[in-house]
């Protein structure tokens, strides 16, 4: 799905009050992979936090139970509900980093979303 911008479907609230983030550098703990979203993989952050991130973002030890970021990264996920308008910048493994004009900028669940003009 390649959206620039979409309306909201379906109501998506976050269940992680406390997001994972991490920068270029920055060791990780790394555990399982994802089973219902491939790609993802359980992290705990630098000021651990637990949480998911993209597995392409990490390069993972040999023995694949820490890492190190590649990149910059923020898990903080929007809080959104049908009829909302919304730009996409990003997607990953079926989830959309995407901003609001009032609420700012998240990951929301592509399935809750729907592509506009």
């Amino acid at each position: 799905m390649h959206l620039r911008h979409a309306i909201v479907t379906r109501d998506h609230k976050s269940n992680y009050p406390n997001p994972v983030s991490f920068e270029p550098g920055d060791r990780l703990d790394v555990g399982a992979e994802d089973t219902e979203f491939p790609g993802w993989v359980r992290i705990i952050d630098p000021v651990g936090n637990e949480g998911w991130a993209p597995l392409e973002y990490i390069q993972r030890s040999e023995h694949h139970s820490t890492g190190v970021a590649l990149k910059a990264y923020s898990a903080k996920e929007l809080d959104v509900e049908p009829g909302d308008r919304l730009t996409v910048n990003d997607e990953h493994c079926q989830w959309c980093w995407v901003e609001h004009a009032d609420r700012g900028a998240g990951w929301v669940p592509e399935e809750c979303l729907k592509a506009v003009e």
